[in-house]
Parts: structure tokens; sequence; C-alpha cells
């Protein structure tokens, strides 16, 4: 048995961006039984093509976790509320997914592109005010998603504070349960007061059209209104916010990187891409945790017993090199952007990708634009990192230009 605590087992280092050899090793293994600090033992991932397997094949599932002590780094065990549509196996979860497709679709994204535009114009015209030695993570990278998901929820520009509060109370890692439980209550009951609205006086944001969505005549209920809502929030908020902050600091930090897309702005899709694949998003790994549902052998001839729970480790995964050759470098000249795994594959992908690819996306177009000299205004490796979140989050990125 793996012991997987920081004394015993090399974990993801959270002063930067490193994944410790230990696991480019384990790759080569196949799964293997682990025992994380918290719940049962699990069996865990590493290899490109396993981890695809547990996202994507029915025979894994999550619903199968509903009464059981879920494999996880922290007390909290999100698998438990059958509610939330991360948790959701088909046909449940492939009914919500119908329902909510036009709200989240690629076009419906598209539409919100002049919006975002707007507000990270105003977001980088305040990062120029301040002037050199400004925090970018403070100014934009957290600043752009809040905005824009208050905005689709229609949260007066009054409450977008007590709106946070509530929402980093809920992510962060050093907050008790009571408190947690606190916010999680004054974050329902002010979601479910705006779904209320919504169905009195409908508007054409992304809310009024989740309230109004229909399939024949199956429409989403008012728990599954409040369950995706708050997925929208909480998955949506702070991992888009980390991953804004971390792709710059790679750009920054790796010079060479920054000036390619300024001599290639065309290169900027397929960056984006690999950044997502490079960057490892969690400093350690996510409630990502599947239920094999039938016997399932995976890669080295390892056979999951059916129940037996399954962690899939993309961040590990998407470095494989015996899918993509130097897989543990970043290379924006790849013949084709890798296929990554980070915001999950197959029925369970990130519901709200388009619109998080979207903000990075304008954020970095308008960078490059606006200031291509731009650099750190201090060495990367003083660059400190969030230490309340299970995001491998950079606390603050000074910049000059």
């Amino acid at each position: 048995m793996i012991e997987t605590n920081e004394m015993k087992y090399p974990v993801v280092r959270h002063d930067n961006l490193i994944i410790d050899d230990f696991y480019r090793d384990l790759q080569a293994k196949g799964p293997v039984r682990v025992q994380l600090p918290y719940g049962e033992p699990c069996w865990l991932a590493t290899s490109y093509e396993d981890v695809k397997t547990v996202y994507s094949d029915r025979r894994f599932g999550r619903e199968l976790g509903a009464d059981r002590d879920a494999p996880r780094m922290m007390p909290l065990n999100f698998s438990d509320n059958p509610a939330i549509i991360a948790n959701m196996d088909p046909p449940r979860h492939t009914r919500l997914r119908r329902l909510t497709l036009t709200a989240f679709s690629a076009s419906q994204i598209r539409k919100l592109r002049g919006w975002v535009e707007e507000i990270v114009d105003e977001l980088l015209s305040d990062l120029k005010a301040a002037g050199p030695g400004a925090d970018y993570v403070e100014l934009v990278a957290w600043m752009l998603p809040l905005r824009l998901l208050t905005g689709i929820l229609g949260v007066t520009e009054s409450d977008i504070p007590l709106f946070r509060g509530w929402v980093d109370t809920l992510m962060a890692i050093d907050q008790g349960q009571d408190v947690k439980a606190e916010a999680l209550g004054h974050l329902i009951g002010y979601i479910g007061s705006l779904i209320a609205d919504r169905r009195v006086k409908p508007t054409d944001d992304l809310l009024s059209i989740m309230v109004n969505a229909r399939d024949n005549e199956d429409q989403l209920n008012e728990e599954e209104l409040l369950s995706l809502s708050l997925a929208l929030f909480l998955a949506g908020f702070e991992t888009t916010a980390a991953q804004l902050g971390s792709s710059l600091y790679v750009l920054m930090s790796e010079g060479r990187l920054w000036q390619e897309l300024l001599d290639n702005p065309d290169l900027l899709p397929a960056a984006i891409e690999e950044l997502w694949r490079w960057i490892p998003s969690f400093r350690f790994g996510m409630p990502n945790v599947r239920w094999a549902k039938e016997d399932v052998e995976l890669s080295g001839g390892v056979l999951i017993p059916a129940g037996d729970p399954v962690l899939p480790e993309h961040q590990v995964a998407n470095r494989d090199e015996s899918v993509l050759p130097r897989g543990w470098e970043i290379d924006f000249h790849r013949i084709a952007p890798w296929p990554h795994l980070s915001l999950a594959v197959g029925a369970h992908r990130c519901l709200g990708a388009h619109l998080a690819n979207l903000e990075i996306e304008v954020t970095l177009e308008t960078l490059l634009r606006r200031f291509p000299t731009l650099e750190l205004a201090v060495p990367a490796d003083e660059v400190t990192w969030s230490p309340s979140t299970f995001l491998r989050s950079p606390e603050a990125v000074p910049l000059r230009w």
C-alpha cells in the first residue's frame, strides 16, 4: 500500500508547477493501490489511456459513491451529494446535460465575446492605472470570472464582494465544516431568489436560458437549477481564475513563450490548449473518483474489481510520453492541439469549458496587444502560491511593462 501524504508520498509541490518525477516512473506501472489521507483505499490511474477510460467508459460511474467513504485529500466528501450533476450517471446525467446544452453551447458562449472584451479592457485599464508592480491576479485573473459569473446570475454589483466571500469560504481548505455549511446556506438562498426572479421577469442571460430550458414537456426543477448554478460558480470561478493566473505566470517565467505569441498571434489557440494540458491545476487530486460498475481491466493487465474506486490523475496523464512525445515539455508548435484531459472527457466534460476558454483567449489576446513588453516585476521564484485553496493558483503575479 502506498501512503499518500506529504511525509511518505511525493505529491505535486505547492510552490510552483512542477510534478514530481515519482509520477513519471509510476506511469509505466499501470494502476496501483493507494491510501489517501481520507476515505477508503483506491486505485490510482496515471496513464493517458487509463485516465481517459475511467473518465469516459460507462463501466465506471459516480453514483456508486453516494453512500461510500470516497477517497480524498480533504475531510469534506463531495461525492456523497447525489444532487450535484458531477455525481450523476446516465440517464439522470444525460437528461440534465441535454437540457443545458443550449445555455453552454459554443455558439451561445460566442455571443458573450463582446461583453467579455469590454470587461477585460476595463480590468486591464485598472491594471495600467495601478502602474508597474500591479498584481495581475487580484486585478484581472480573479475579477474577470467573478464579474462574468455574477453578471450571468444577475448578482447586483453591491453584492459581488459578499458573493465572492461565500465562494472563497466553500473552496478553501482551511475553513471548518460549520463555516462552510453556513456559507453554502447563504449561497443557496441567494441563488434561489435569483431563480425565482427569472421566473417572473425572464432575461436573455444564461440563468434565464437554464430556467426556461425545456425538451418537449421536460424541464429543470428547482433543485436541479440550484445544483447547476452552484456547479457553474464553484467549478467555473476559481478554476478559471487559477488557470488565468498560472497561464500568465508560465508565459512570463518562460519569456520565449511570450515572444512566440508576439511573433505569431495565430499560435494562441494551440497555446491555450497546451497550457491547459501542461499546467497541473490542482495541488492534489480533486474528488474525481469513479467506481467500477463491473470488473474492468486497465493497462498492465491490472484488474479493477467491480465496486472499487479509481482516482484518475489527469495532470500526470496529460504528460504521458507513451502517447505524446516530449509530453513533459511545453510546446506551442505541436502538429495539432493535444486532446488534454484537464476539463475531463466524454459525458462529464466540464460544462463551462467554452466559457473558460473564451475568458482565457480574450485576456491573452488583449494583453499581447496592449502590453507587448509585459514581464514579471519580481523573479519567477519569488512568486507566491495560494496556501488556502486546493487549486495550484499563484497568490500574486506582480507585473511591469
